[in-house]
């Protein structure tokens, strides 16, 4: 595991905890009923609706299994390196996350490119990071812990949690949290599937609709001008190129001016 406490000079910007991505951790069961249910939980979200409606519900879940967490959220870094808080549970972590955004890094912007771990332990005494913590203690928080979220063979994000109390979260809780993080990439990719899935379903409905009205635009040629099927595909070729016009809104404007003279049972009947 990449672990990074923040050390050195105030203001300098801490070396990425490593240069590859985090491997997703291997699944284990939270302590508790409830964490179990949980995780559990997390393998039902449902995948057909809104990423940020997805990525919230993550983010809820997470709040109930892992113990000690006053404020998370969800940091999501596209392929131009841009940043935004996909998800979180309260204003004060989302104005955190928007001053790491604002300055180019922080302990969320580096684990979410790292891949790894990075902990401030106590934000009233960390030098590496004096803007960020300074804004984190006006606020009442007291430690954070962000750790990189994997997904297939990088990382895309960070889940970023804050605590408000005095002492930092316990080395059982990181090492949850990483778990967490692991089922957080796997509910990501999931939903980046679905979406292309969905996608590709749309393209093929629209491809087969397309086919079906050449087909049938072919059908009134054969029988108005008493060609071969060939010879109509072609004919409407030739019609599509001469017009500039696309094959299948030509085959549609074929179709339409046959139903307007025969009806629609008539052309229905050239298929």
């Amino acid at each position: 595991m990449a672990l990074h406490d923040p050390s050195g000079e105030p203001g300098r910007r801490p070396a990425p905890a490593g240069s590859s991505p985090a491997a997703p951790p291997d699944p284990v069961t939270p302590p508790g009923a409830a964490g179990s249910a949980a995780l559990a939980e997390l393998g039902r979200i449902r995948l057909d609706q809104p990423l940020g409606q997805v990525l919230q519900q993550v983010s809820e879940l997470a709040t109930q299994v892992l113990p000690d967490v006053d404020a998370l959220s969800i940091t999501l870094v596209d392929a131009d390196g841009s940043a935004r808080s996909a998800a979180f549970t309260d204003q004060v972590s989302a104005l955190l996350d928007e001053r790491q955004y604002e300055d180019g890094f922080g302990p969320c912007m580096d684990a979410a490119r790292s891949g790894g771990v990075v902990r401030i332990r106590d934000t009233g005494a960390d030098p590496t990071y004096p803007g960020f913590s300074a804004l984190a203690q006006r606020h009442g928080v007291g430690s954070v812990l962000s750790v990189g979220v994997p997904w297939v063979d990088r990382s895309v994000g960070a889940l970023n949690l804050f605590t408000r109390g005095g002492d930092p979260l316990s080395e059982e809780v990181v090492e949850l949290a990483r778990v967490f993080a692991g089922y957080a990439g796997a509910a990501l990719a999931k939903a980046a599937l679905y979406t292309e899935t969905a996608e590709l379903a749309d393209q093929m409905q629209r491809a087969m609709s397309s086919r079906a009205v050449i087909e049938q635009a072919k059908g009134v040629l054969v029988a108005a001008l008493g060609l071969s099927p060939d010879e109509a595909f072609a004919e409407l070729s030739r019609r599509s190129q001469r017009t500039n016009t696309k094959l299948r809104d030509l085959a549609a404007q074929v179709v339409a001016q046959a139903q307007e003279v025969h009806g629609q049972g008539a052309v229905e009947r050239t298929r």
